[in-house]
């Protein structure tokens, strides 16, 4: 690639232009030939077919980009000057011989090299205006831009350039760096001319420069501001920082681009739309349409949709719209034809006409057969890259350059920003098609494609030239980190020139601002202040938080933690066994959950441990009905597959693609598995279900509970056994048991004695029926119980009182938050739970709970040692 552009000036008003490719296309009238479709001719053959049948977009990609390089190493532009023969036998020569083969059955080349195919084949006598060529060729311009500038000089002639400023002056180091940065060359003595410190980010940069551009005018350095020039990096963290930073300055900066780039928010919304109408619709797309731009809702309305798509799958929020908003959602269901599609799409594009959609949705529609090829469409959708265009350049003004262009005119000085990382010179990445190996074999063979290291010299000739815009002095910032974060080396033109300097580490070149006396810095800069404890937050010794409703008051009770809750009469909702077991382990978590302060981090479906738990309760349902018989193991195992399909569809149907069939067939055995162990306790105790999924409310000291039962049995003896299926074995809760430290028994059978609504358990109960509370451990078919259920067939007894110590602690618990009072966690809790109550502490592994945890006290260490 060259690095001075192309130029033509005019031989009648001396006006000089970029010849761009426009340009030639209207002077040279190029034909004006149909689109190709690159992706489908790599996707036909070649031998990339294999890795494009596992990964097309991206083999895609590298295949394009290996054509067009291997293009522009040739001077004709035709697929004849490719010659794979001269190679010896290897894989360079086979894929070689593939993009051949490819550029033949193309026909042509895709962007703006057909258009240099076409000028070069011209004559003189085509072009309808002169277009003689300003300056010299470009040392570093490719065989094809070099075969384009040479027949526009054959047919136009060239004009001299006049001279650029001259650089530094002679005998000076910025003149030496700037003659010899990625040559070999002796050492210098450094001078006062070139200026180099650390800062800790881009936007401290940003600030930095605006200071020290402020400082040159104030002091004299400088007599306007157009003397002024700054060298920024082709990142968005500068492109966003520069023009606050000196704005805030009240300096104006020229050369910023004339339109802000943006982004494509119809290519966006159709991408978006053709990922929910392929159904089924991944939660995280659907959060990301309800929060899209332009949408026929309120943002904040948006946002809680979202919200709620990404905590339950769906969103009660968006069934209560009406008007456009309704005819858009309605139209997001799954398409099998493309005339539903369309129709969906034409629906949605009315619903939202100020995104203008039809356009592109027509461009769809017109690679569309008969059937809807949904990879293509989507490639078809990408959001297109809408970068800054133009630029808003007047003379007084600092002179703002980027670091893919040469300087647009001379300065006095020049602030180099993000001299740290892969910029000055920007690192060649690794050619996605052809290793460094391959590529220096093809150039022997006299195709001159270029590698790492004809990228790497350009790159330091274009930083010289760069450079050489200053002629009085340099200012190299450093920053220390990004704006991640992550800690950055100094870039690569930074040791060069560390090292024409005379140091052999770049860190003895950079000032580090920040650890210079206020005094002795070049500019001042605002104080950030240290976070006391490294952020740590500051906690009572005795890990008990207050929460008082009157603030500096004592003599007021704290407020009622058990009361954040309530319904629209006042009266506090009712707790869940969930929500109270989050309690015993960890009141701030419990508080958390209340305060609905919970995690909104969004993520993908996935089968996790709850989806599982989920899929299986539904399976036992479904197979195992209401008072009917219980089916032989023959027909337990036929309906597996059917019921299990049904359940994916009503609760994941995300798990019914085709990417996820491994999965369905561990779900389908492990269903297979827990559906006849449980056959076979129901068969050995001569239970008979009388309700799945049956709701509970009650009462536990005074607290209103709520909650469900997976399945209520009816013993021979009378007996009603009350089950809780849990996706588990059965070690962890029966170690929970034996210790008195299961809290569900207890506030199930809460629930039963003191219900709050009746039901037809509460009335079995109420009529002197003996109940019993017991978990089904799914994964190894256990059913365990406390001590009601001694004697039952099938039946474990795990503990005399399984709740006894939990119920004692949700007391002494429920005390202290009735109170407004939060009992902090210690560091080593997770550990005690597990070792000495068999409680797993889920709730600490928070990071916001777990950033509240005192540390262990000596005797807590030494006992858990």
């Amino acid at each position: 690639m060259r690095i001075d552009p192309l130029m033509t000036r005019n031989p009648a008003t001396g006006a000089t232009r970029h010849v761009t490719d426009d340009l030639l296309a209207g002077t040279y009238l190029a034909p004006r030939l149909s689109a190709i479709d690159l992706q489908e001719a790599i996707g036909s053959g070649g031998p990339w077919a294999e890795s494009h049948k596992v990964a097309a977009e991206e083999t895609s990609r590298a295949v394009e980009s290996g054509l067009l390089a291997v293009a522009r190493a040739t001077s004709t532009l035709d697929p004849s000057d490719l010659r794979p023969e001269a190679l010896p036998d290897s894989r360079a020569r086979t894929h070689l011989t593939g993009l051949r083969d490819l550029w033949r059955d193309l026909g042509q080349l895709p962007g703006p090299l057909q258009t240099w195919h076409h000028v070069i084949r011209s004559a003189a006598s085509d072009a309808l205006e002169a277009l003689p060529v300003l300056g010299d060729p470009c040392a570093f311009a490719t065989p094809a831009e070099a075969a384009l500038d040479a027949t526009l000089r054959a047919h136009h002639g060239a004009v001299a350039q006049p001279r650029a400023a001259s650089r530094a002056a002679d005998g000076t180091a910025l003149r030496y760096v700037q003659d010899n940065l990625g040559l070999c060359a002796d050492r210098v003595t450094p001078d006062d001319g070139i200026a180099c410190f650390g800062l800790r980010d881009p936007r401290e940069e940003a600030e930095f420069a605006a200071a020290r551009a402020q400082a040159m005018l104030q002091d004299g350095t400088v007599e306007t501001a157009r003397q002024i020039g700054l060298l920024v990096p082709d990142d968005p963290a500068y492109a966003q920082a520069l023009p606050d930073a000196f704005d805030r300055a009240g300096l104006p900066l020229s050369g910023l681009p004339r339109d802000e780039a943006r982004r494509d928010t119809a290519g966006a919304l159709l991408s978006l739309l053709l990922v929910i109408l392929a159904g089924p619709a991944p939660r995280t797309a659907m959060a990301s349409l309800y929060v899209a731009g332009g949408m026929p809702w309120p943002a904040e309305t948006g946002r809680r949709m979202a919200r709620e798509v990404i905590d339950r799958g769906y969103s009660r929020s968006a069934r209560q719209l009406g008007g456009p908003s309704r005819q858009l959602l309605d139209a997001l269901r799954p398409c099998e034809t493309p005339a539903q599609l369309f129709g969906r799409l034409g629906a949605i594009a009315r619903a939202v006409p100020h995104l203008d959609l039809q356009p592109r949705i027509a461009a769809l529609a017109s690679v569309t057969g008969d059937a809807i090829d949904w990879p293509l469409l989507r490639r078809r959708a990408t959001p297109r890259d809408i970068g800054a265009q133009g630029h808003d350049r007047f003379v007084e003004g600092i002179s703002l350059f980027t670091e893919s262009a040469l300087p647009w005119r001379p300065v006095r000085q020049l602030i180099v920003l993000g001299m740290a990382g892969r910029h000055w010179p920007r690192q060649p990445g690794t050619d996605p098609f052809f290793t460094e190996a391959e590529i220096a074999t093809i150039r022997s063979s006299g195709l001159l494609l270029a590698g790492r290291q004809q990228k790497l010299e350009r790159g330091l000739a274009l930083m010289r030239r760069q450079l050489g815009a200053a002629r009085d002095g340099l200012t190299l910032l450093v920053p220390a980190l990004d704006l991640g974060g992550v800690r950055q080396a100094p870039s690569t033109g930074m040791a060069l020139i560390a090292h024409l300097l005379g140091r052999d580490d770049p860190a003895g070149l950079v000032q580090d601002v920040r650890r210079m006396p206020p005094g002795k810095r070049p500019v001042a800069l605002s104080a950030t202040l240290p976070v006391p404890g490294n952020g740590a937050p500051d906690l009572p010794a005795d890990g008990l938080i207050h929460l008082q409703r009157g603030l500096g008051r004592d003599d007021r009770p704290g407020t009622n933690l058990l009361r954040l809750r309530s319904a629209s009469d006042g009266q506090a909702l009712p707790q869940s066994p969930s929500r109270l077991e989050t309690l015993l382990v960890s009141p701030l978590a419990w508080l958390l959950e209340e305060l609905d302060a919970t995690d909104r981090t969004w993520a993908p479906e996935a089968l996790d441990a709850m989806t599982m738990g989920t899929l299986m309760h539904q399976v036992l349902e479904d197979i195992f009905t209401e008072r009917a018989p219980v089916p032989p193991d023959d027909a337990i195992l036929a309906r597996v597959p059917e019921v299990l399909h049904e359940v994916l569809s009503r609760h994941a149907d995300w798990l019914l693609d085709g990417a996820w069939a491994t999965e369905r067939r561990n779900l389908e055995r492990e269903a297979r598995t827990i559906c006849l162990a449980w056959a076979g306790f129901l068969r050995r105790s001569g239970a008979v279900i009388l309700h799945n999924e049956m709701a509970l409310r009650g009462d536990h000291a005074g607290l209103l509970l709520n909650g469900k039962a997976d399945c209520l049995l009816e013993l021979p003896d009378g007996r009603i056994l009350v089950v809780d299926h849990k996706r588990a074995r059965a070690k962890g809760r029966r170690e929970r048991m034996s210790r008195g430290w299961d809290l569900q028994v207890a506030l199930y059978r809460a629930m039963l004695e003191r219900p709050d609504e009746e039901t037809e358990l509460t009335r079995l109960v109420q009529g002197g029926a003996r109940v019993v509370t017991a978990y089904h451990m799914l994964m190894d078919g256990t059913v365990l119980s406390d001590a009601d259920g001694a004697g039952l067939t099938g039946v474990e007894c795990a503990a005399d009182d399984a709740s006894a110590n939990a119920i004692d602690h949700l007391a002494r618990v429920l005390a202290e938050v009735g109170m407004g009072t939060i009992r902090l966690n210690r560091h080593g809790d997770a550990q005690t739970f597990a070792k000495d109550r068999g409680l797993p502490a889920y709730a600490l592994a928070n990071p916001l709970v777990a950033a509240f945890c005192l540390p262990d006290q000596p005797d807590e260490m030494e006992a858990r040692s």
